[in-house]
């Protein structure tokens, strides 16, 4: 009667185990697109002098599709304003990029907060951003 129940048990967890098995895409789930990463977002300074120019060095990927653009903007008072985009012809989603941009600080932005929103999209026109304040010296 012990090898009898010892039996079913064993049966019983194989059939569960053997449930639990995942496919790949359930079939409920329709892909639609990916969304890259913006994996680092670094700045060579964020207390600039007005003048001064500031490299933002950024690691980025997308593994599941195309990268198409890198955008560098500057938000001010809610309202994103394009400075430069670097586009992408040969991405590889096996992987990941190290991209630099350059931004010369204004002279009259002493004493305030520039915050600077990096933002990349997929060829689905997914986006993933990363946003950085640089707190300008000077001013009162």
């Amino acid at each position: 009667m012990n090898n009898l129940k010892n039996i079913a048990l064993i049966l019983t967890v194989l059939f569960l185990a053997t449930s639990c098995i995942l496919e790949d895409v359930e079939p409920e789930y329709d892909v639609v697109g990916a969304v890259g990463t913006i994996a680092t977002l670094t700045a060579s300074t964020t207390n600039p002098e007005p003048g001064q120019t500031v490299t933002f060095t950024l690691n980025i990927y997308s593994e599941h599709e195309n990268a198409t653009e890198l955008r560098m903007n500057r938000v001010s008072g809610g309202t994103a304003t394009n400075l430069e985009t670097k586009t992408f012809s040969n991405w590889n989603t096996d992987d990941s990029y190290v991209e630099t941009f350059q931004y010369t600080v204004p002279s009259d932005a002493a004493g305030s907060t520039i915050t600077m929103q990096f933002v990349l999209v997929t060829e689905s026109n997914f986006t993933a951003e990363r946003t950085i304040n640089l707190t300008v010296s000077g001013g009162s």
